[in-house]
C-alpha cells in the first residue's frame, strides 16, 4: 500500500518541470513565427500571380472564341458619360492622392465598342462592401466619336520624388517592368493604358471563367471590404487622329520662343499662358505670358483610336503587374 501511494505521487509534473517545458514550448513558437509569417506572405505572392496568369489567359480566350472583347467590366470612375467631370473610385487603394498611379482621360465611344467593350460598369462612392457590391449603374457606350472620360494609369515623370516615390510610377521603363512588358512596348507619348475592374457583371463570367477573383491584401485596412481588391485588367489606346485645341481655336501650333507643334497628349495639357507671345499666330513676336488666354484645353479625337488588350494588373498600394507578381513569387520562394 505505502509503495502505491509513492507512484500515484510521482506520477504527475512538478511544477518546476512544467514550468520548463512551457518555456520551451513559447521558445519554439517564438522561432516559428517568422516562418509563418513567411508561409503567409509565399502564399499571397503565388496566389496572386495565379489570378493575373489565369485572367490574361481568360481574356485572350474570349477574344479568340467571342471575336472581341468582353464587356461589362467596372470602370473604376464613379460617373462614366460624355462631360468631362468624371472622377475616380473614392475606393482605390493607393490609386488617388500624392502618389497617384491613376488618372483621367478622354477615349472615343467607337475605340471602345468596335472591339466589343459597349457596357461598362459605374462605381459607387458610397459602398459597404468597397469590393464585391462596388458597381451600381450600367452605361452604354455608344459607337461614335463621343469622348468618354475614363481611368488610366500615370506616369508621373520628375514628379516621382522621394516624397511620394510609394505608388508613384516614374517612366515608361517603369510601367514595363510593373506590367512585365518590354520597355520598347510601353509608349505613353503615343498611348494611354487605360485599367477597367474585372468584376461579377464581366461578360467572362460562365464563358471563359467561372467566376471573377480578388486579390487579398496583407493588411486588415486594404481588406477587400475596405478598398477595391478586384483585378483590372489594362489596355492600351492610341493617341493617333487627335488634336489639341485651344479656346476653340483649333490651333495645333502654339510659341515658345518659336511655332511648335503640339504631337501628343501631354504637351497639350502641358499648355499655359507662358507659351504664348502677345501675337500665337506668328505673325509677330511679343512678350511672353501676355498672350492668349488658355482657361479651355481639350484633347479632342478626329480620327479613330485603336484600342488592345495588354495585360493584367493588381490595383494594391502600388500597382502590381504579372511582371511583378512573379518577381515576387519567386524572390519568396529564395528566402
Amino acid at each position: 500500500m505505502k509503495n502505491y501511494n509513492k507512484i500515484a505521487r510521482q506520477a504527475g509534473m512538478t511544477l518546476i518541470e512544467l514550468t520548463v517545458v512551457l518555456l520551451v514550448l513559447i521558445g519554439l513558437a517564438g522561432l516559428m513565427i517568422p516562418y509563418v509569417s513567411g508561409f503567409v506572405s509565399k502564399t499571397h505572392d503565388s496566389v496572386n500571380s495565379d489570378s493575373l496568369a489565369s485572367i490574361n489567359s481568360a481574356i485572350q480566350r474570349y477574344d479568340v472564341q467571342f471575336m472581341g472583347q468582353p464587356n461589362g467590366y467596372e470602370s473604376l470612375m464613379s460617373t462614366v458619360d460624355t462631360s468631362g467631370s468624371g472622377a475616380i473610385y473614392a475606393k482605390m487603394m493607393g490609386g488617388t492622392g500624392t502618389n497617384d498611379y491613376l488618372k483621367t482621360v478622354s477615349v472615343q465611344g467607337s475605340a471602345l465598342a468596335g472591339v466589343g467593350i459597349d457596357t461598362l460598369r459605374e462605381m459607387d462612392d458610397a459602398t459597404g462592401d468597397a469590393t464585391f457590391a462596388a458597381s451600381d449603374a450600367t452605361i452604354t457606350i455608344t459607337n461614335d466619336s463621343a469622348l468618354y472620360t475614363l481611368a488610366a494609369l500615370n506616369v508621373k515623370g520628375s514628379a516621382c520624388g522621394m516624397a511620394d516615390a510609394m505608388g508613384c510610377i516614374k517612366d515608361d521603363a517603369a510601367l514595363a517592368k510593373i506590367l512585365g512588358r518590354s520597355a520598347s512596348s510601353i509608349n505613353t507619348g503615343t498611348n494611354d493604358y487605360l485599367v477597367f475592374g474585372i468584376g461579377s457583371d464581366s461578360g467572362m463570367v460562365g464563358k471563359t471563367m467561372s467566376e471573377a477573383p480578388v486579390h487579398f491584401a496583407k493588411t486588415g485596412a486594404m481588406s477587400a471590404a475596405n478598398k477595391y481588391n478586384r483585378i483590372l485588367a489594362v489596355y492600351s489606346v492610341s493617341k493617333t487622329g487627335v488634336q489639341c485645341t485651344l479656346n476653340g481655336m483649333g490651333a495645333t501650333q502654339y510659341w515658345d520662343g518659336a511655332v511648335q507643334t503640339i504631337s501628343d497628349q501631354a504637351s497639350c495639357e502641358a499648355v499655359t499662358t507662358s507659351h504664348f507671345l502677345v501675337d500665337p499666330d506668328g505673325t509677330s513676336a511679343g512678350v511672353p505670358g501676355a498672350g492668349v488666354s488658355v482657361s479651355t484645353i481639350n484633347w479632342n479625337g478626329t480620327g479613330m483610336q485603336s484600342v488592345k488588350f495588354v495585360t493584367t494588373a493588381m490595383p494594391m498600394m502600388k500597382l502590381e503587374g504579372l511582371g511583378g507578381a512573379l518577381a515576387s513569387h519567386y524572390s519568396s520562394m529564395d528566402n
